[in-house]
């Protein structure tokens, strides 16, 4: 399972979020896709803990205000590396949690950041994650 961060915009006629026209065609600069162990530690440093869902995209101005604190916040303090884990289920299945390098979570603030400002600059008002 994964998460998908995307910028949006309100269309009120249709009454829907829309992704921005631009911003539809370059998933690799609009589309920031992690794991769902790595996006809610982002998450949580964004200041959403335990939201896998945005049920209403957050304004583009407050999602870059919240980066950018995370990311200040963090100067001299990356985020720990972490080993790859294996867990065993009940009914036989293994689960493997794959790691990371120290600094990872800064480094998707930061790419998160990125694409916000790129998708401000195209039209879009909000940035949304499921």
């Amino acid at each position: 399972m994964s998460i998908d961060f995307m910028p949006y915009v309100f269309n009120a006629a249709e009454n829907i979020w829309r992704i921005p026209a631009g911003c539809d065609t370059d998933d690799d600069r609009f589309s920031i896709n992690m794991c769902n162990a790595n996006a809610l530690d982002v998450l949580e440093q964004l200041g959403f803990p335990e939201t896998s869902v945005s049920d209403v995209p957050v304004p583009i101005d407050d999602f870059l205000d919240r980066t950018t604190r995370a990311l200040r916040g963090s100067i001299d303090r990356p985020s720990p590396a972490m080993d790859v884990r294996t867990s065993q289920t009940g009914y036989g299945m293994a689960i493997i949690i794959g790691g990371r390098v120290e600094g990872y979570v800064q480094k998707r603030l930061h790419q998160l950041a990125v694409m916000a400002r790129e998708s401000r600059a195209i039209g879009a008002t909000h940035i949304g994650w499921s």
